[in-house]
């Protein structure tokens, strides 16, 4: 009888494993290609980014030695192989130093304006447009730079974004209300903060003045 019992399990297995082997093994094969699958995308994305790390501080020390075509090609193949890395927008961000640096600002300006559509993080987005928008004031195009600063909720660059805007409204002509927005730039920086000289030494020209 426990012969029969046994044999009887034996065919019940065979028949399940028949209904349900395909499912099982698919299962298994699906979860180790995904597992595989995963790991090699970890692996290839730490490749990248080591890369563009390598190829970023090439970039550093060729605008330091002020190798301007050597800087440039570095950055193009950034710009081309690494794009979505944020080496790439730090890479574009140094040549737009690097041009202000040779008095080319329309050039700079090309790159910051990349680096802002590429900035995949807020405070890397502030500092790019706050960057732009000295760049748009170096230039003159001070509507633009206006526009772009107003478009953007500071946190905690509203210091900074409000001394840019004092500076415009200054060009503009406009001291009182330069004043009014230097003044609000002071009130809003970290209590315990000091107020950095440059912005305090605006602020007293244009009392003076006043």
């Amino acid at each position: 009888m426990d012969y029969a019992t046994d044999e009887e399990r034996v065919e019940e297995l065979k028949k399940w494993w028949k209904e349900n082997g395909k499912s099982i093994l698919f299962g298994v094969a699906l979860g180790l290609s995904i597992l595989f699958g995963w790991r090699w995308w970890g692996d290839h994305q730490l490749a990248q980014s080591l890369q563009a790390s390598t190829l970023h501080t090439q970039l550093k020390l060729a605008i330091a030695q002020k190798k301007t075509e050597q800087a440039t090609a570095l950055s193009e193949q950034i710009f081309k192989k690494y794009e979505s890395q944020t080496y790439a927008v730090y890479a574009a961000m140094a040549m737009a130093k690097m041009k202000m640096d040779e008095n080319t600002p329309a050039d700079a300006k090309q790159h910051l304006q990349w680096a802002l559509a590429h900035a995949d993080s807020p405070e890397l987005q502030h500092l790019v447009t706050l960057r732009l928008a000295r760049v748009l004031y170096s230039l003159e195009e001070l509507d633009e730079a206006s526009k772009l600063i107003s478009a953007s909720q500071g946190g905690n660059f509203a210091p900074a974004y409000e001394e840019l805007k004092g500076d415009i409204l200054n060009k503009k002509g406009k001291p009182e209300q330069a004043l009014s927005a230097y003044k609000k730039a002071v009130s809003l920086l970290p209590v315990g903060s000091n107020t950095n000289p440059t912005l305090q030494y605006k602020i007293d020209d244009l009392a003076r003045a006043q």
